[in-house]
């Protein structure tokens, strides 16, 4: 029960700061265009509680999924309401209305662009003190002569000692030519690497060691009692090396009870486990719940207000990219709704405060997404009516704004049913399945 509330004041909060953030974009750039605000109104109607500064009421409803900000003349579709008042929204430039609209994204993006620069510039990043590849057969880091094992010194001149350096460094290469310089059996190589094209890389990738970083609470290496630090070094009889060793060998063994051998303080310990199973069919793996050791790099102001930039610029073509795939049905059923997001909210509050942050603004970047997508009574099916409002001269008519939004309505419920189903078949029917198994 405790876990529960917890979970729920946890999503109520992140909820509600999201909400905000979005609702005062709108909200800030309305007063600005000199636009009445009417009401500004966390959550959905009935009215909880609520007061009136100035013109305006502001207030906490009882339907939390979300809040509006209402402005003067301006109903849900078209501006009916309107008297011609030069306060009132419709009365306003194209230019004015789209800012008031593309207001509340853009400040979703900007907390998320905050959150992810104060997170690196506080806690830094995480990384693997290692710079040692196991390129991809056929790549062309194998064709260029790079074998397993070999530990890359300099990208293009630059010195990396660490997976950050290495990555930041490859990635200021854009994909053109790179010049390496390469440790093997402690003789310095150059290995020139050409440029890839939008689609590939160079098929390099880390050789990390089987140190234990991160345990997952409830997963079956916390179970076993393995900590941060242990080394693994057998699974299921297989004496494993490297990370992708270990990683195969518990991937091979869903749901199996297996032997397993790791160091802890130069003792050798040994025990069984059973990684859990995820998916299904012939694509069913093993996990246990750990991730690669980890140490902390500290992150200047510069490079992680850059790094911050990256990174909601690299989120957005993420989400993107899976929205464009979500007909698939691989896809569309890892959806989640309320329920994933309150699982998550939950699980990166319990973790501490950086996770949560990163959560909340990873969710914040999903949400001004999600609001920008061409769909009427979302900020995007706004905007989509106001451009079309500046190449024709004059607004829609209301007959086509009113079918578009109804249109818009069912596809919303449409997106409503399917991820709650979603959430309802992975939260409770899983659960009651594996009461009877």
């Amino acid at each position: 029960m405790l876990d529960f509330l917890s979970t729920m004041v946890s999503f109520i909060i992140a909820l509600g700061i999201l909400v905000f953030v979005h609702e005062l974009g709108h909200f800030l750039v309305a007063k600005k265009a000199g636009i009445r605000v009417e009401r500004f109104s966390l959550g959905y109607p009935p009215k909880m509680i609520g007061f009136t500064y100035g013109e305006t009421e502001y207030c906490i409803s009882w339907v939390p999924f979300g809040g509006y900000v209402k402005v003067a003349g301006m109903a849900d579709v078209g501006a009916e309401d309107a008297t011609g008042a030069e306060w009132e929204f419709p009365s306003k430039s194209v230019t004015t209305r789209i800012g008031v609209i593309a207001a509340g994204p853009v400040m979703n993006f900007l907390f998320a662009f905050v959150a992810f620069a104060l997170l690196y510039n506080a806690y830094g990043i995480d990384t693997i003190d290692s710079t040692q590849v196991n390129p991809d057969a056929g790549s062309i880091a194998e064709e260029r002569g790079l074998i397993n094992g070999d530990r890359i010194t300099r990208v293009n001149g630059a010195l990396v000692s660490n997976a950050f350096e290495l990555s930041q460094a490859l990635g200021i290469a854009h994909g053109g030519p790179v010049a390496l310089e390469v440790e093997r059996n402690r003789q310095l190589l150059s290995v020139d690497l050409p440029a890839v094209d939008d689609e590939g890389d160079y098929g390099l990738r880390l050789l990390l060691p089987t140190t234990v970083g991160n345990v997952v609470d409830g997963m079956p290496a916390a179970d076993l009692g393995l900590t941060s630090g242990d080394q693994i070094t057998g699974i299921a009889g297989i004496t494993v090396d490297t990370w992708t060793q270990m990683r195969e060998a518990i991937s091979a063994h869903p749901d199996e009870e297996v032997t397993i051998v790791w160091d802890r303080d130069g003792q050798t310990m040994d025990g069984l486990i059973t990684p859990r199973g995820i998916g299904s069919g012939e694509d069913r793996f093993g996990q246990i719940g750990i991730s690669p050791y980890a140490s902390t790099t500290p992150v200047g102001f510069m490079d992680a207000t850059e790094m911050a930039l990256t990174n909601v610029v690299a989120s957005s073509g993420l989400i993107l990219e899976f929205l464009g795939r979500i007909y698939q049905p691989e896809n569309y059923s890892q959806v989640g709704g309320p329920i994933s997001i309150a699982k998550m909210a939950g699980d990166t509050a319990e973790r501490g405060a950086r996770d949560y942050i990163n959560f909340l603004a990873q969710l914040s970047v999903n949400l001004a997404i999600l609001n920008l997508l061409p769909i009427p009574v979302l900020d995007g099916g706004h905007l989509l009516f106001l451009m079309m409002e500046a190449v024709r001269g004059k607004p829609p008519s209301v007959r086509l704004r009113e079918i578009s939004q109804q249109v818009g309505l069912v596809l919303l419920l449409f997106i409503m049913v399917m991820v709650t189903f979603n959430d309802l078949n992975r939260h409770v029917v899983d659960r009651v399945v594996k009461l009877f198994q």
